[in-house]
């Protein structure tokens, strides 16, 4: 593998398909190293909720952007690719391998088709807006960019803001900005291979991850989380978020929900599965994406992943 040709493989999928176990193994095996495409993996102190790899993997097999960032941090989708571009080139210059995993697809989007061409954050107009309820904030955008809007979803405060924020201080729509990006040819660099399951397999591992995590301390981990960084932007992600509502005390409205930890548990599944159907509907988008169906294609994913690291 030379500088001006190394492919890296990227590992996609939805939450529980098995793409990290998947990835450690062939890292192991083949010397390989792992580069996280996960935004929660890179907050310390979110383990269990992240099935963050274990110590004696992270020891196993080199790993980079996990444990890299505070929770109150900010780590953007510019940072991801600002720092795989910088890992990939110095993995190039030292002819070593590496594959690219994780479920966070807007990271992958913006690595493999490029960043917009949007304004920095502006500290003091996000001040401005703080006193403003979300809905509200939703309903400006709504009038300024529908479709944009629409795709954000009503609750997602942060990227209503950053929205808004584009408007403000570029003058273009994001929904435009967005289409301008996805009319590039996609970054040669990177080949985004993408595993999947069956339905009912994938529900039966969406169960027992759910179940492993809640065994292995996830309410305790998100109390303490709570204490010590009551605003991380990552407790609203699917597992914390239902936890915190289930200290709380919290139930969705129009929605019965068993008491305890199997309401939780169920809460918790009911979220996963939601997210696994965004995940596939963002990854259908890519039409150069090849995917394979565990463990069918198994053997045909290896080879496929070798002939490009060759």
């Amino acid at each position: 593998m030379t500088l001006d040709r190394a492919v890296f493989p990227i590992i996609a999928g939805p939450t529980a398909s098995g793409k990290t176990g998947f990835a450690l193994e062939l890292a192991s095996r083949h010397g390989l190293e792992i580069i996280n495409a996960d935004s929660l993996l890179v907050y310390r102190g979110f383990d269990i909720g992240t099935a963050k790899p274990a110590a004696q993997d992270l020891a196993r097999v080199p790993h980079h952007l996990i444990d890299i960032c505070e929770p109150t941090q900010n780590f953007t989708a510019a940072d991801f690719v600002k720092q795989v571009h910088s890992l990939t080139e110095t993995l190039s210059r030292r002819n070593r391998g590496a594959l690219i995993v994780g479920g966070t697809h807007f990271y992958l989007k913006a690595l493999c088709m490029g960043l917009w061409d949007a304004p920095a954050t502006q500290p003091d107009f996000r001040a401005s807006l703080e006193h403003r309820a979300t809905a509200e904030l939703f309903q400006e955008l709504s009038a300024k960019d529908p479709p944009h809007a629409a795709k954000i979803g009503s609750s997602d405060r942060y990227r209503i803001v950053r929205a808004l924020e584009i408007l403000q201080f570029s003058g273009n729509r994001p929904s435009e900005l967005q289409a301008q990006a996805e009319s590039r040819a996609p970054d040669p660099r990177f080949q985004l291979l993408w595993i999947d399951r069956e339905d009912a397999e994938l529900e039966s591992r969406i169960a027992d991850r759910t179940h492993q995590m809640l065994e292995h301390g996830l309410i305790e981990e998100t109390q303490k989380l709570l204490l010590a960084h009551p605003g991380a932007r990552a407790l609203d992600s699917v597992g914390y978020r239902q936890v915190v509502s289930h200290l709380r005390g919290e139930t969705p409205p129009g929605r019965k929900v068993r008491p305890g930890l199997d309401g939780l548990s169920d809460e918790i599944r009911l979220a996963t599965r939601q997210l696994v159907k965004a995940q596939r509907t963002f990854l259908r988008g890519f039409e150069f994406a090849e995917r394979f169906l565990f463990e069918a294609d198994r053997p045909r994913l290896e080879a496929r992943i070798q002939n490009l690291l060759a």
